[in-house]
């Protein structure tokens, strides 16, 4: 979904996982988030989930569900993962299975998320907002919430603010889509994304000046596979995570994207900077009941 299966791949080795960990942690990163491709394919997974833990670290993973059985949540649990992701691209089984080129994905990944809400794993469902679902978009993350006890996270992973003809939605489209979620926030509903996170995806598409400054390679950082470090996924790498440190690390305001993956997480790693609890309490509180 993210271009990840256009670039070379191959697994992370557990030499490269441990040092990429020690690397990171050393620079004061905590929040270590597993993805892919799909995470839970590689042999090893559970064994850098638990590596992860027992050094006291944060550990979540996007998967696409199809891999969520009894024995895999199990697992999942043993090792102390604290929270997984789980693609939802539409409540149509037709469309989600077209958008992921798997048969059953939808059936599979709903099934998961309620083998996760039986073992208590802290989930929630993530959506990319697209063509595909733009019009039932508030309706899927009330159906996750109402039917599913699961909340939802946007995610809006575009390279870039234009062209809006290469994702086929309008400007009015995703301004009234940001509209009504931030609408269901107000009435309860879990929707896990900021409102200032939403409100800078309406003032980027209607023309007006960016807010949150996105600060990929500082706050947030990208490690692929053989340990090439980026600030994010559509710069160029850096540095091997071997030679990684602090000069790396450029905290710059960047305003090229809206990759939700780097810019809210840079928002939240502010409000916390700064002490502005409260500020991420408000946004929250709502989904504490279920998420935290």
């Amino acid at each position: 979904m993210c271009n990840f299966w256009r670039k070379d791949k191959a697994f992370v080795d557990k030499s490269t996982f441990e040092e990429a960990v020690d690397a990171l942690e050393a620079q004061g990163f905590y929040n270590f988030g597993l993805t892919g491709g799909e995470p839970l394919l590689h042999p090893q997974y559970f064994e850098f989930i638990k590596y992860l833990k027992q050094r006291g670290l944060y550990a979540n993973s996007p998967t696409n569900g199809t891999l969520l059985t009894n024995k895999s949540v199990r697992k999942l649990k043993e090792s102390g993962i604290d929270s997984l992701s789980i693609s939802i691209d539409s409540m149509n089984p037709e469309i989600a299975d077209k958008v992921r080129g798997h048969k059953g994905q939808l059936v599979k990944a709903l099934n998961g998320i309620e083998l996760l809400n039986k073992h208590g794993i802290t989930r929630s469902a993530i959506i990319i907002l697209a063509r595909h679902n733009i019009h039932t978009y508030a309706e899927i993350v009330k159906t996750l919430d109402e039917q599913y006890d699961t909340p939802s996270v946007l995610c809006f992973p575009d390279p870039g603010v234009g062209p809006l003809d290469a994702i086929n939605f309008t400007k009015d489209d995703l301004v009234n889509i940001v509209e009504d979620l931030i609408e269901l926030k107000k009435q309860g509903y879990r929707l896990l994304n900021t409102t200032e996170y939403l409100r800078e995806l309406k003032r980027a598409y209607s023309n007006e000046k960016r807010q949150i400054p996105c600060y990929g390679g500082y706050s947030v950082i990208n490690v692929y596979w053989d340990g090439t470090v980026a600030p994010c996924f559509n710069k160029a790498p850096i540095c091997n995570v071997k030679d990684l440190a602090t000069t790396h690390l450029q905290k710059v305001n960047c305003h090229q994207c809206l990759n939700q993956c780097f810019i809210e997480f840079s928002y939240i790693s502010e409000c916390m900077n700064g002490k502005r609890f409260f500020t991420l309490l408000k946004e929250w509180g709502p989904t504490m009941r279920a998420h935290f």
